[in-house]
Order: C-alpha cells, then structure tokens, then sequence
C-alpha cells in the first residue's frame, strides 16, 4: 500500500487531482487507497473534471516527451523529458498552460466514478436534499412532530414538508414503513415520482427502487394511491390491508393484488424470507443490504429456484450460506465486486 497521506488536507481541487493521478500509478495502490480515492472522487463533480484533466495533461505530457530530439548540430540544448523532470512539478507546469479537457472525458470520468468505482447505492443528490436517511445496511426509526412513526430500511431517504393543514413526505429513494398518528384536519401522504398515497389507516411499506417502479403493501387499514399529472386528477385505487400495489413510473395505475405480508414486512425485523424465489431476486435484495455488485457468472444460474431465511445484520455470511447451499464459488474483484459461478 502506498504511504499514507491526505491529497485533499490543504492543496486545491487542481493539486489534488494530480496527487491522485500520481498515487494511482504507484505500483503499491492498494485496496485502501481506492476506497479512499473512490470517495474523493464521488464528493462533488468539480473532483472528476479536475481528474479528467489531470489525466489529459498527462497524456499531453506523455506526446510531448516523444517527440524528436533536435539535431546534434542545433546549439540550443535539448528539453527535459518526463524521466528528467518529476512527475508532479511537470503536471504543474504543463496546468499553467492547460485548457479545459473536453467535455466528453468529464463526462466519461463522472460515469465511471458512479457506475464502476462508486457502489450501486450511492445516491448523491437526493441525499444531499433530503432531511432523513440510512446508509447501506442501516435502518433508522424516527418520530415526526405529529407523532407518526417512520421505519426507514437499507439506503433510504425522504423529505418532510409538514404545514398547517397539510403533512407531505417526499420519498427520494428506498423503502420506508410509515405508522401514521391520526389527524383529521391534516391528511398525510407519501409522494414517489408521480404516484401519491394517501393514508386512510395506521401502518403501511413504500419502496421505490431503482427501477421506476413503487410497490406500496398495507399493513393495517388502507390508503388511497393517484398519479400525479397536469391535468385533473385521475381516478385512484384503494389498496386494502393484506394487498399490494406495483407501479411502474409512465404507466396507469393496476389494480391491487395480494401481499405475503411475512415475506414483504420480515426486513422490519432485520430478516429476508425468500420462499421459492429464483435466485436472481435474492441476490437483488441482498445488494441492497451490502456496498458493491453481486454478478452471477452463468445466466443459467439467475433461474435458482431458492428458500430461505437470512438475517440482514450480516450480508456476507447470507451469501456465503447462499453459496454453500448451491454448492457455487465466488470471485471478488476489488473491494466491492463479487462474481458467482460454477
């Protein structure tokens, strides 16, 4: 592992760049200095142009040290390579006289640091925007002033905009259970994308995922889902205790179908009941509960057919019972990528 040391402790975004640029080349990065480079990298997208930079001055560097030398006759003494000059002092002077990289490889440097470096989880701006949330794995139970009690799950976030006649809660991303205190002058609703649910009883689950589709279940009484659009209200639904409604954002609202409330609700208790499920939807679930990506080397196996009961407190002891039970092995790659296969 590289010594270690802190790029972002006093230098500017520019130097931090290329401090970065230099430690990632050095042959000793290790696991920690990804994660921590991977987090540097995520803090704002000013950090992933000033990279794309750092990098194309490089590149630049790189050309400019390849080209001819002069002729032996020419007394003007030959430049510097990049073997001469060190690296840092180099890039420096080299930024003196930069332009701005083009706009395709900040583009491309950002996706990179969300889609490959950065966990599936992260969520930037909605969690900046947002007044609760959980990180990965953890679940957080908060009271609103009403006195209404909201179980926020894995990797959750909403907003909260109570007035005097009127309480509205904005879910961002995630799952939350909401056990709604009664007030009859002030309705209470949840809004995710364009879908509104309005409670008409106590306890209900809403989990938006990364989809565009909401799955609302109901616990106890009922409440009243809509789409939000332009014009007038459309007529809504009324899902029923015991029943479950699943939205897919842009389409009309279905009718509601019925809930295995014990699987749907067991997160509530730290557990994830799976009864004869294909494998492909566990894994989905447990990425939820875990930084990272869980890939299944072989299509075939996504059809698994799988039951269980795995506590959500430890991820990785569910995927490796996961693995035993089905007799597979694991390839990880880097700190966040596990491969199952045959």
């Amino acid at each position: 592992m590289i010594a270690p040391s802190d790029p972002a402790s006093s230098l500017s975004v520019k130097d931090q760049a290329i401090d970065w640029l230099i430690r990632l080349r050095d042959d000793q990065v290790g696991d920690d200095d990804l994660e921590a480079f991977a987090e540097w990298l995520g803090q704002t997208p000013a950090h992933a142009e000033a990279f794309a930079d750092a990098e194309q001055l490089f590149k630049d560097m790189v050309l400019a040290a390849g080209d001819p030398a002069p002729s032996a006759s020419n007394s003007v003494a030959p430049p510097k390579t990049a073997q001469t000059v060190p690296l840092t002092k180099r890039l420096r002077q080299v930024g003196m006289q930069r332009w701005l990289a083009p706009a395709i490889a900040i583009a491309a440097a950002w996706l990179v640091a969300v889609g490959l470096v950065m966990p599936k989880q992260a969520h930037l701006l909605s969690d900046y925007l947002s007044d609760y949330r959980t990180q990965t794995g953890e679940l957080r139970e908060v009271q609103l002033s009403d006195g209404s009690r909201l179980l926020l799950n894995t990797n959750s976030a909403i907003s909260v905009d109570f007035s005097s006649n009127a309480r509205q809660i904005v879910l961002h991303h995630g799952q939350v259970r909401f056990t709604v205190a009664k007030d009859a002058q002030r309705p209470f609703e949840v809004v995710a994308d364009d879908l509104k649910i309005r409670a008409l009883g106590t306890i209900f689950d809403v989990y938006k995922n990364g989809h565009a589709q909401t799955r609302v279940i109901v616990q106890e009484h009922a409440v009243a889902a809509t789409l939000i659009g332009n014009g007038p209200e459309p007529a809504g639904v009324k899902i029923r205790q015991g029943q479950q409604l699943n939205v897919q954002a842009g389409q009309p609202l279905p009718q509601p179908e019925p809930a295995t409330l014990e699987q749907a609700t067991s997160w509530q208790q730290r557990r994830l009941v799976i009864n004869d499920r294909p494998l492909i939807e566990l894994l989905a679930e447990l990425e939820r509960y875990r930084l990272g990506r869980i890939f299944v080397g072989d299509a075939s196996l996504n059809q698994l057919r799988v039951s269980g009961v795995f506590s959500l407190d430890d991820p990785e002891s569910a995927l490796r019972t996961l693995r035993q039970a089905l007799a597979l092995k694991e390839t990880r790659i880097g700190p966040w990528w596990v491969v199952l296969h045959r």
